[in-house]
């Protein structure tokens, strides 16, 4: 739909052209920390930037909306995922 113009996915190696968005990999655990609510949420009801794209540049059904969650939540899986391949295992 258009979102890798403005944002990186970087567990896919998308690289965003503009980069003037966060990184999507994060995007499940940065929505919370930063607005306070699911990523469900937010995309159901934006707020700033994303309130006028979602509204006017970008415009997603219902259905799209959850595909996009589903998307979200897979990318911030596989995020985690590389998180803990590269965590340094305890010495014994």
């Amino acid at each position: 739909t258009g979102c890798f113009v403005c944002h990186s996915i970087s567990v896919y190696g998308v690289r965003s052209p503009a980069q003037i968005g966060p990184d999507l990999s994060t995007a499940v655990e940065d929505v919370q920390a930063r607005f306070g609510v699911t990523i469900d949420d937010f995309l159901r009801a934006p707020t700033g930037t994303m309130s006028v794209v979602l509204s006017r540049q970008i415009i997603l059904s219902p259905e799209e909306k959850q595909i996009a969650v589903q998307k979200l939540r897979e990318a911030f899986a596989e995020h985690q995922r590389q998180r803990a391949l590269q965590a340094p295992t305890p010495s014994h």
